[in-house]
């Protein structure tokens, strides 16, 4: 690989706010979800600019459900990055909670007693009622990074999709252990360089 290749997060929801799961399902970005998304899109502007690349070089990748969609287009607006349908890789879609999409973890609970203890206890393998596990969704992320990986042979790549989705994604590109990835954070106010071997973490807001 001989460019890099950028990961973002959507985002904060209003769903991330409630502490409900999104999965497949959606939920708009909260005012500063969207402050976020034009944040991200700044520092990606101003990361390829001092790395001396062309913001019209950099092709997208994105999960097409709703929230990203929505920080695609902030961030591309305020960043000038340019994408069209053609990025929506399905591949990218965040992990599905099944029948615990859109609920909170008291809710799961008094549905399914047990069931979030059980979960906590084997991360890796457990699948909620409909729902997948990170055996399933790593095998749609890999499949997904090595399309990404080819298409960085040539040209910077920005990919725009989920918190655990982006955790596999990176885990998959430093080839760590999967209990190095479920320890990976989820940040929506920073994004990662993966160049090298490396993961680069690049906070996209003023600190102050």
């Amino acid at each position: 690989m001989h460019y890099p290749i950028y990961v973002f997060r959507h985002g904060e929801t209003v769903w991330n706010a409630e502490k409900r799961a999104q999965g497949f399902l959606d939920s708009p970005l909260t005012e500063a979800g969207r402050a976020q998304a034009r944040a991200m899109g700044q520092a990606l502007a101003k990361e390829l600019q001092g790395s001396g690349h062309a913001l019209a070089s950099v092709v997208v990748r994105a999960s097409p459900l709703g929230r990203v969609r929505e920080t695609l287009a902030l961030a591309a607006e305020a960043a000038g990055l340019t994408h069209d349908e053609q990025c929506f890789d399905p591949r990218l879609r965040e992990m599905s909670w099944g029948e615990w999409d859109g609920l909170t973890g008291p809710e799961i609970e008094a549905r399914w007693p047990g069931a979030m203890a059980a979960r906590r206890l084997d991360r890796w393998t457990y699948e909620p009622p409909g729902g997948e596990n990170y055996i399933t969704a790593t095998a749609r992320a890999q499949a997904a990074l090595d399309d990404i990986v080819a298409l960085a042979v040539e040209r910077p790549v920005a990919v725009f999709a989920h918190g655990a989705i982006g955790r596999v994604l990176r885990g998959l590109f430093l080839c760590v252990p999967e209990a190095e990835i479920l320890d990976m954070d989820q940040p929506q106010d920073a994004f990662y360089r993966l160049h090298r071997d490396t993961a680069a973490r690049i906070v996209s807001h003023d600190p102050d």
